[in-house]
Protein backbone atom coordinates (compact mmCIF):
# COMPACT_ATOMS: atom_id res chain seq x y z
CA UNK A 1 0.00 0.00 0.00
CA UNK A 2 1.09 3.25 -0.89
CA UNK A 3 1.67 6.28 1.59
CA UNK A 4 3.13 10.01 1.09
CA UNK A 5 5.93 10.72 3.14
CA UNK A 6 8.36 13.97 3.21
CA UNK A 7 7.57 17.17 1.54
CA UNK A 8 9.60 18.53 -1.45
CA UNK A 9 10.47 22.26 -2.68
CA UNK A 10 10.09 21.99 -6.64
CA UNK A 11 11.04 24.72 -8.99
CA UNK A 12 9.79 26.47 -11.79
CA UNK A 13 10.99 28.38 -14.58
CA UNK A 14 10.18 32.11 -15.39
CA UNK A 15 8.76 32.11 -19.34
CA UNK A 16 9.58 36.34 -19.73
CA UNK A 17 12.95 36.32 -18.87
CA UNK A 18 13.83 33.17 -18.93
CA UNK A 19 14.93 32.48 -15.43
CA UNK A 20 15.55 29.27 -14.51
CA UNK A 21 15.08 26.56 -11.40
CA UNK A 22 13.41 29.21 -9.31
CA UNK A 23 12.57 28.07 -6.02
CA UNK A 24 8.50 26.69 -5.25
CA UNK A 25 8.19 28.80 -2.56
CA UNK A 26 8.71 32.12 -4.51
CA UNK A 27 5.65 33.36 -6.41
CA UNK A 28 6.94 36.31 -8.63
CA UNK A 29 10.39 35.88 -10.38
CA UNK A 30 13.30 37.46 -8.53
CA UNK A 31 14.56 38.74 -11.59
CA UNK A 32 11.98 40.39 -14.04
CA UNK A 33 8.87 40.54 -11.37
CA UNK A 34 6.27 38.37 -12.75
CA UNK A 35 3.87 35.29 -11.19
CA UNK A 36 3.24 32.43 -11.94
CA UNK A 37 0.87 32.16 -14.89
CA UNK A 38 -1.04 29.38 -16.51
CA UNK A 39 2.19 28.02 -18.69
CA UNK A 40 3.73 27.33 -15.33
CA UNK A 41 5.06 23.88 -14.79
CA UNK A 42 6.72 22.46 -11.61
CA UNK A 43 9.21 20.09 -11.72
CA UNK A 44 12.18 18.78 -9.45
CA UNK A 45 16.10 18.94 -9.90
CA UNK A 46 17.50 15.66 -12.12
CA UNK A 47 19.78 15.04 -9.44
CA UNK A 48 18.22 13.26 -6.22
CA UNK A 49 20.94 14.85 -4.05
CA UNK A 50 20.10 18.59 -4.94
CA UNK A 51 16.42 18.25 -3.49
CA UNK A 52 15.46 20.27 -0.94
CA UNK A 53 13.39 18.51 1.65
CA UNK A 54 11.08 20.47 4.34
CA UNK A 55 11.57 19.74 8.15
CA UNK A 56 8.37 18.65 9.66
CA UNK A 57 7.42 22.18 11.15
CA UNK A 58 7.40 23.96 7.38
CA UNK A 59 5.79 20.54 6.11
CA UNK A 60 2.96 21.25 8.41
CA UNK A 61 2.28 24.58 7.03
CA UNK A 62 2.62 23.40 3.35
CA UNK A 63 -1.22 23.40 1.41
CA UNK A 64 -1.60 19.90 -0.13
CA UNK A 65 -3.84 21.74 -2.35
CA UNK A 66 -3.20 22.89 -5.84
CA UNK A 67 -2.60 27.09 -6.86
CA UNK A 68 -6.14 28.50 -8.56
CA UNK A 69 -5.88 30.32 -11.83
CA UNK A 70 -6.93 33.71 -11.59
CA UNK A 71 -8.88 33.87 -14.71
CA UNK A 72 -8.85 37.93 -14.77
CA UNK A 73 -4.46 38.11 -14.86
CA UNK A 74 -4.05 34.89 -15.54
CA UNK A 75 -1.18 34.04 -12.32
CA UNK A 76 -1.38 31.18 -10.01
CA UNK A 77 -2.19 31.92 -6.43
CA UNK A 78 -2.17 29.42 -3.14
CA UNK A 79 -5.26 27.58 -2.13
CA UNK A 80 -4.99 29.49 1.17
CA UNK A 81 -6.15 32.69 -0.62
CA UNK A 82 -9.37 33.96 -1.24
CA UNK A 83 -8.39 36.81 -3.76
CA UNK A 84 -5.62 37.15 -6.55
CA UNK A 85 -2.52 38.47 -4.92
CA UNK A 86 -1.76 40.01 -8.45
CA UNK A 87 -4.71 41.71 -9.19
CA UNK A 88 -6.84 41.43 -6.01
CA UNK A 89 -9.83 40.03 -7.70
CA UNK A 90 -12.13 37.21 -6.16
CA UNK A 91 -12.03 33.63 -5.87
CA UNK A 92 -14.70 31.51 -7.10
CA UNK A 93 -15.89 28.11 -8.09
CA UNK A 94 -15.58 28.97 -11.80
CA UNK A 95 -11.10 29.27 -11.03
CA UNK A 96 -9.85 26.23 -12.82
CA UNK A 97 -6.71 25.25 -10.51
CA UNK A 98 -3.08 23.92 -11.72
CA UNK A 99 -4.19 20.34 -12.78
CA UNK A 100 -7.23 21.72 -14.37
CA UNK A 101 -5.96 24.69 -16.35
CA UNK A 102 -2.80 21.76 -17.66
CA UNK A 103 -5.54 19.22 -18.94
CA UNK A 104 -7.76 22.02 -20.26
CA UNK A 105 -4.67 23.76 -22.23
CA UNK A 106 -3.68 19.96 -22.85
CA UNK A 107 -6.85 19.20 -24.96
CA UNK A 108 -6.92 22.37 -26.52
CA UNK A 109 -3.15 21.50 -27.85
CA UNK A 110 -4.80 18.58 -29.11
CA UNK A 111 -7.43 19.62 -30.50
CA UNK A 112 -5.94 21.79 -33.12
CA UNK A 113 -2.79 19.38 -34.16
CA UNK A 114 -4.84 16.38 -35.07
CA UNK A 115 -2.74 15.26 -37.54
CA UNK A 116 0.39 15.25 -35.96
CA UNK A 117 1.71 13.38 -32.78
CA UNK A 118 1.83 15.77 -29.68
CA UNK A 119 5.88 16.50 -28.58
CA UNK A 120 5.31 17.84 -25.53
CA UNK A 121 5.47 15.44 -22.24
CA UNK A 122 2.09 15.40 -20.42
CA UNK A 123 2.19 16.71 -16.92
CA UNK A 124 0.68 13.80 -14.43
CA UNK A 125 -0.40 14.26 -10.47
CA UNK A 126 2.40 11.57 -9.81
CA UNK A 127 6.21 12.10 -11.03
CA UNK A 128 8.52 9.80 -12.29
CA UNK A 129 11.35 9.53 -10.17
CA UNK A 130 13.80 10.85 -12.09
CA UNK A 131 16.90 10.31 -9.44
CA UNK A 132 16.76 6.41 -10.17
CA UNK A 133 17.12 6.60 -14.18
CA UNK A 134 19.74 9.20 -13.65
CA UNK A 135 21.20 7.03 -11.12
CA UNK A 136 21.08 3.70 -13.02
CA UNK A 137 23.18 6.13 -16.17
CA UNK A 138 25.80 6.80 -13.31
CA UNK A 139 26.03 2.85 -12.38
CA UNK A 140 26.27 2.55 -16.49
CA UNK A 141 29.46 4.90 -16.85
CA UNK A 142 31.22 3.38 -13.51
CA UNK A 143 30.98 0.01 -14.93
CA UNK A 144 32.88 1.29 -17.92
CA UNK A 145 35.01 3.81 -16.30
CA UNK A 146 36.27 0.87 -13.80
CA UNK A 147 36.91 -1.51 -16.64
CA UNK A 148 37.64 0.59 -19.34
CA UNK A 149 41.24 -1.02 -19.02
CA UNK A 150 39.90 -4.55 -20.39
CA UNK A 151 38.33 -3.45 -23.60
CA UNK A 152 42.29 -2.35 -24.33
CA UNK A 153 43.86 -5.19 -23.31
CA UNK A 154 41.63 -8.08 -24.39
CA UNK A 155 41.61 -6.69 -27.93
CA UNK A 156 45.06 -6.43 -27.68
CA UNK A 157 45.30 -9.87 -26.29
CA UNK A 158 43.64 -11.44 -29.03
CA UNK A 159 45.56 -9.81 -31.19
CA UNK A 160 48.65 -11.26 -30.50
CA UNK A 161 47.46 -14.28 -30.11
CA UNK A 162 46.10 -14.29 -34.18
CA UNK A 163 49.31 -13.30 -34.68
CA UNK A 164 51.03 -15.74 -33.06
CA UNK A 165 49.24 -18.11 -34.76
CA UNK A 166 49.60 -16.84 -38.05
CA UNK A 167 53.31 -16.22 -37.83
CA UNK A 168 53.55 -20.19 -36.79
CA UNK A 169 51.46 -21.80 -39.33
CA UNK A 170 51.20 -19.19 -42.50
CA UNK A 171 53.95 -20.79 -44.91
CA UNK A 172 57.27 -18.39 -45.17
CA UNK A 173 58.60 -17.50 -48.25
CA UNK A 174 62.97 -17.50 -48.09
CA UNK A 175 65.78 -17.03 -50.54
CA UNK A 176 68.07 -19.90 -50.27
CA UNK A 177 71.10 -21.92 -52.33
CA UNK A 178 71.20 -25.23 -52.47
CA UNK A 179 74.04 -27.13 -50.66
CA UNK A 180 73.42 -30.81 -50.47
CA UNK A 181 70.27 -32.89 -51.91
CA UNK A 182 69.41 -36.61 -51.21
CA UNK A 183 66.49 -38.91 -51.09
CA UNK A 184 65.05 -41.74 -49.41
CA UNK A 185 62.69 -44.64 -51.08
CA UNK A 186 61.30 -47.56 -49.24
CA UNK A 187 59.46 -50.96 -50.11
CA UNK A 188 57.33 -52.46 -47.52
CA UNK A 189 57.07 -56.26 -47.47
CA UNK A 190 54.24 -58.08 -46.09
CA UNK A 191 54.89 -61.84 -45.19
CA UNK A 192 51.44 -64.45 -45.15
CA UNK A 193 51.94 -66.78 -42.00
CA UNK A 194 50.03 -67.74 -38.98
CA UNK A 195 49.32 -65.39 -35.85
CA UNK A 196 47.38 -66.39 -32.74
CA UNK A 197 44.43 -63.67 -31.90
CA UNK A 198 42.11 -63.62 -29.61
CA UNK A 199 38.47 -62.37 -29.85
CA UNK A 200 34.66 -63.02 -28.67
CA UNK A 201 33.67 -64.37 -31.92
CA UNK A 202 35.84 -66.43 -34.53
CA UNK A 203 36.50 -64.93 -37.84
CA UNK A 204 36.57 -67.11 -40.89
CA UNK A 205 39.27 -69.35 -40.99
CA UNK A 206 40.53 -69.30 -37.56
CA UNK A 207 41.09 -72.20 -35.47
CA UNK A 208 39.98 -72.13 -31.95
CA UNK A 209 43.15 -73.01 -29.98
CA UNK A 210 41.10 -72.16 -26.18
CA UNK A 211 38.24 -70.32 -24.83
CA UNK A 212 37.76 -69.10 -21.46
CA UNK A 213 35.28 -66.51 -19.69
CA UNK A 214 36.44 -63.00 -19.55
CA UNK A 215 34.92 -59.51 -18.37
CA UNK A 216 33.75 -58.00 -21.41
CA UNK A 217 32.23 -55.08 -19.53
CA UNK A 218 30.47 -53.51 -16.52
CA UNK A 219 27.22 -52.49 -16.25
CA UNK A 220 25.89 -50.18 -13.13
CA UNK A 221 23.63 -52.37 -10.49
CA UNK A 222 21.95 -51.16 -7.81
CA UNK A 223 23.46 -51.63 -4.15
CA UNK A 224 21.94 -49.20 -1.58
CA UNK A 225 20.96 -45.77 -0.30
CA UNK A 226 23.55 -43.51 1.61
CA UNK A 227 21.94 -40.81 3.58
CA UNK A 228 24.01 -37.48 3.62
CA UNK A 229 22.99 -34.37 5.19
CA UNK A 230 23.68 -30.88 3.81
CA UNK A 231 23.13 -27.33 4.93
CA UNK A 232 20.25 -25.73 2.74
CA UNK A 233 19.95 -21.80 2.49
CA UNK A 234 16.72 -20.10 3.03
CA UNK A 235 14.86 -16.96 3.60
CA UNK A 236 12.38 -15.51 6.42
CA UNK A 237 10.41 -12.13 6.40
CA UNK A 238 11.49 -10.43 9.33
CA UNK A 239 9.60 -7.06 8.53
CA UNK A 240 9.12 -4.65 5.98
CA UNK A 241 10.38 -1.49 4.85
CA UNK A 242 9.23 2.14 3.30
CA UNK A 243 11.36 3.15 0.01
CA UNK A 244 10.17 6.21 -2.00
CA UNK A 245 8.29 5.11 -5.38
CA UNK A 246 7.94 8.63 -7.04
CA UNK A 247 6.80 12.17 -6.22
CA UNK A 248 3.65 13.63 -6.19
CA UNK A 249 3.39 16.68 -7.61
CA UNK A 250 1.10 18.98 -5.33
CA UNK A 251 0.71 21.80 -8.39
CA UNK A 252 1.53 24.46 -5.70
CA UNK A 253 5.65 24.43 -6.22
CA UNK A 254 6.14 21.32 -3.99
CA UNK A 255 6.12 17.30 -3.97
CA UNK A 256 5.35 14.56 -1.59
CA UNK A 257 7.10 11.60 -1.92
CA UNK A 258 5.07 8.16 -2.62
CA UNK A 259 6.00 5.84 -0.37
CA UNK A 260 5.55 2.16 -0.86
CA UNK A 261 6.49 -1.40 1.29
CA UNK A 262 8.95 -3.93 0.17
CA UNK A 263 9.47 -7.07 2.53
CA UNK A 264 12.99 -7.30 4.32
CA UNK A 265 13.92 -11.47 4.45
CA UNK A 266 17.04 -12.66 6.51
CA UNK A 267 18.91 -15.70 4.64
CA UNK A 268 19.25 -18.67 7.55
CA UNK A 269 20.64 -22.15 6.40
CA UNK A 270 18.90 -25.47 8.44
CA UNK A 271 20.70 -29.01 7.92
CA UNK A 272 18.61 -31.58 6.07
CA UNK A 273 19.29 -35.18 5.37
CA UNK A 274 19.06 -36.43 2.00
CA UNK A 275 19.59 -40.01 0.49
CA UNK A 276 21.55 -40.84 -2.94
CA UNK A 277 21.69 -44.54 -4.76
CA UNK A 278 24.61 -46.08 -4.44
CA UNK A 279 25.77 -48.25 -7.64
CA UNK A 280 28.32 -50.77 -8.09
CA UNK A 281 29.62 -51.98 -11.34
CA UNK A 282 28.81 -55.47 -12.22
CA UNK A 283 31.35 -57.57 -14.35
CA UNK A 284 29.93 -58.95 -17.51
CA UNK A 285 31.26 -62.73 -18.71
CA UNK A 286 31.68 -63.09 -21.99
CA UNK A 287 33.48 -65.99 -23.87
CA UNK A 288 36.67 -65.32 -25.22
CA UNK A 289 38.33 -67.09 -28.60
CA UNK A 290 41.57 -67.71 -28.43
CA UNK A 291 42.44 -68.66 -32.07
CA UNK A 292 45.22 -68.92 -35.28
CA UNK A 293 44.63 -67.67 -38.30
CA UNK A 294 46.53 -66.57 -41.69
CA UNK A 295 47.12 -62.48 -41.99
CA UNK A 296 49.56 -61.03 -44.18
CA UNK A 297 51.26 -59.18 -41.87
CA UNK A 298 54.29 -56.77 -42.01
CA UNK A 299 57.93 -58.21 -42.24
CA UNK A 300 60.83 -55.86 -44.11
CA UNK A 301 61.27 -53.11 -45.92
CA UNK A 302 63.80 -52.90 -49.11
CA UNK A 303 65.43 -49.18 -48.35
CA UNK A 304 67.40 -47.05 -51.08
CA UNK A 305 68.79 -43.64 -50.38
CA UNK A 306 71.80 -41.36 -51.70
CA UNK A 307 72.78 -37.83 -52.15
CA UNK A 308 72.85 -37.65 -55.61
CA UNK A 309 70.20 -36.74 -58.30
CA UNK A 310 69.33 -40.62 -59.14
CA UNK A 311 66.69 -42.62 -57.47
CA UNK A 312 65.51 -45.43 -57.24
CA UNK A 313 63.90 -48.69 -55.95
CA UNK A 314 65.69 -51.68 -54.29
CA UNK A 315 65.61 -55.23 -55.98
CA UNK A 316 62.56 -56.98 -54.02
CA UNK A 317 63.43 -60.92 -54.20
CA UNK A 318 59.70 -61.70 -52.74
CA UNK A 319 59.38 -65.38 -51.17
CA UNK A 320 56.54 -67.25 -52.09
CA UNK A 321 54.44 -66.17 -48.74
CA UNK A 322 55.24 -62.31 -49.26
CA UNK A 323 54.45 -59.69 -51.07
CA UNK A 324 54.48 -55.90 -51.92
CA UNK A 325 52.72 -53.81 -49.44
CA UNK A 326 53.32 -49.94 -49.89
CA UNK A 327 55.93 -47.51 -51.29
CA UNK A 328 57.61 -44.39 -49.68
CA UNK A 329 59.67 -41.47 -51.25
CA UNK A 330 61.12 -38.37 -49.96
CA UNK A 331 63.26 -36.06 -51.57
CA UNK A 332 65.19 -33.31 -49.67
CA UNK A 333 67.24 -30.03 -50.17
CA UNK A 334 69.65 -28.64 -47.85
CA UNK A 335 70.78 -24.85 -46.78
CA UNK A 336 71.57 -22.50 -44.31
CA UNK A 337 69.26 -20.18 -43.71
CA UNK A 338 69.47 -16.66 -42.64
CA UNK A 339 70.39 -17.40 -38.87
CA UNK A 340 73.13 -19.93 -39.85
CA UNK A 341 71.06 -22.89 -39.23
CA UNK A 342 71.63 -25.92 -41.09
CA UNK A 343 67.62 -26.72 -42.35
CA UNK A 344 66.73 -29.43 -45.01
CA UNK A 345 63.28 -28.88 -47.20
CA UNK A 346 61.58 -32.06 -48.16
CA UNK A 347 59.90 -31.37 -51.72
CA UNK A 348 57.94 -32.90 -54.23
CA UNK A 349 59.76 -35.45 -57.04
CA UNK A 350 58.50 -33.18 -60.04
CA UNK A 351 60.48 -30.57 -58.48
CA UNK A 352 63.10 -31.95 -56.65
CA UNK A 353 64.87 -33.49 -59.97
CA UNK A 354 65.27 -30.03 -61.75
CA UNK A 355 67.29 -28.68 -58.51
CA UNK A 356 71.09 -28.97 -58.81
CA UNK A 357 73.49 -28.34 -55.98
CA UNK A 358 74.37 -24.30 -56.29
CA UNK A 359 70.99 -23.21 -57.37
CA UNK A 360 69.17 -20.05 -55.35
CA UNK A 361 66.00 -20.81 -55.54
CA UNK A 362 63.08 -19.02 -53.31
CA UNK A 363 61.14 -21.36 -51.55
CA UNK A 364 57.61 -21.09 -49.47
CA UNK A 365 57.89 -23.15 -45.94
CA UNK A 366 55.63 -24.40 -43.59
CA UNK A 367 56.27 -25.13 -39.61
CA UNK A 368 56.64 -29.09 -40.72
CA UNK A 369 59.49 -29.06 -43.11
CA UNK A 370 57.80 -29.32 -46.23
CA UNK A 371 57.16 -26.94 -48.93
CA UNK A 372 57.68 -25.53 -52.44
CA UNK A 373 59.91 -23.85 -54.49
CA UNK A 374 58.36 -20.76 -55.95
CA UNK A 375 61.28 -19.35 -58.22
Amino acid sequence: MTTLGRIIEGLWDCKYCDTKAIKGSIRECPNCGKPRDEDTRFYLPSDREKFNYLNEEKSAEISRNPDWLCEYCGSLNSDKNTHCESCGAERTAENPDYFSNIAKMEAKKQSHSEDREVQETPTYNYVKNSYYSSNSKRQEENFFSKNWKWFIIIPLILSVVIGAICLIFIPREENITINDIRWERSISIERYKTVEESDWSVPSGGRILYTQQEIAGYEEVFDHYETYSKEVKKERLVGYEDYVVGYQDLGNGYFEEIIDQRPIYETYYETEDYTEAVYRDEPIYKTKYYYEIERWVYERSVKTSGADKNPYWGELNLNSDERESSRTEYYYIAYVNEKGKKKELSLKYEQWKELEVGDTVKIKKSLFGTGEVIT
